[in-house]
């Protein structure tokens, strides 16, 4: 809006979420609806932070006659088993999709349906897991609220000082708007975007310097640790966070410190006072520290 981009935002509801040039109310999974706002607003680049199903890009690539679509996916890797993921580690996947979905294999999926279009003028932002004030997933509340009462946090032994798959919001609403800047060359091309050498021992500790208490990590193995008390993982299984060179050097993505993020998270935290459901079972987690 500052370069005197008009921004036009979308969503079901009449009100919109923050502050745009315009506003347009309608349902993304209903293709009559989709396409009479995609004629109505002509749209030179598509942003769509919402789609997880293969058959929406499909619409997508059927209705939008603009420069570039700008799909904002996930962690669509294979498991890496310790390896940081590069934007061709992703292989599309053979086949058609199953009629159910989970979100991580829908995203995959519609990265598939992309691959598979010719002449679709398509890029990709992966963020892995974002955090940020208000976070409706509480994930970052979880491990906030562990520190904050003073006893042991359960963390993976295998997995702790690992690159953490994290981002801050904020940082992935930069590299989105990078991605559409159309003077960027970004056809059919991936970008990751995340901290970038940040573990759950950096994040667990830079929580602990903010709040002004000790970090008390207590290493487990990852699968004894309940899913509650540990919804970053790292899963062994999985990659060990991204490299971002790509993003750094085509789209002029660079990612935040680490503590400009917990400031204004803590902030939140601190005013809100959020519980993850996990932290039910606190208890249960203190004891299984205790016993090993």
């Amino acid at each position: 809006m500052r370069r005197g981009v008009e921004t036009i935002a979308a969503g079901r509801k009449e009100r919109p979420y923050g502050t745009f040039t315009s506003y347009v109310a309608f349902d993304r999974t209903d293709e009559d609806q989709l396409a009479r706002a995609l004629a109505q607003t002509q749209p030179d680049v598509l942003l769509d932070l919402a789609c997880y199903q293969p058959g929406e890009v499909d619409a997508v690539a059927r209705h939008f006659k603009g420069e570039r679509y700008v799909f904002v996916s996930t962690g669509v890797y294979p498991d890496l088993h310790g390896k940081a993921a590069r934007e061709e580690d992703f292989v599309p996947l053979a086949g058609d999709p199953p009629a159910s979905l989970d979100y991580r294999e829908g995203k995959r999926w519609c990265e598939t349906m992309l691959s598979r279009t010719s002449g679709f003028p398509w890029t990709v932002v992966r963020p892995p897991a974002v955090f940020g004030a208000a976070d409706h997933t509480l994930r970052i509340a979880a491990y906030i609220q562990r520190v904050a009462d003073g006893e042991p946090v359960l963390v993976p032994a295998e997995t702790v000082d690992w690159q953490a798959g994290l981002a801050w919001v904020k940082d992935i609403g930069f590299a989105c708007a990078l991605a559409c800047d159309l003077r960027k060359s970004t056809e059919r091309k991936a970008y990751n975007a995340s901290f970038e050498d940040v573990s759950l021992r950096h994040l667990l500790e830079g929580i602990a310097r903010a709040l002004g208490v000790p970090a008390r990590l207590h290493p487990a193995p990852f699968a004894e640790i309940p899913e509650g008390a540990r919804p970053y993982g790292p899963d062994p299984r999985r990659a060990a966070g991204y490299v971002i060179d790509r993003a750094r050097s085509e789209l002029g993505f660079e990612p935040s410190a680490l503590e400009d993020a917990l400031a204004e998270t803590l902030a939140w935290y601190r005013v809100a006072r959020p519980s993850h459901p996990g932290y039910a079972n606190r208890a249960q987690e203190v004891a299984l520290a205790g016993s090993a």
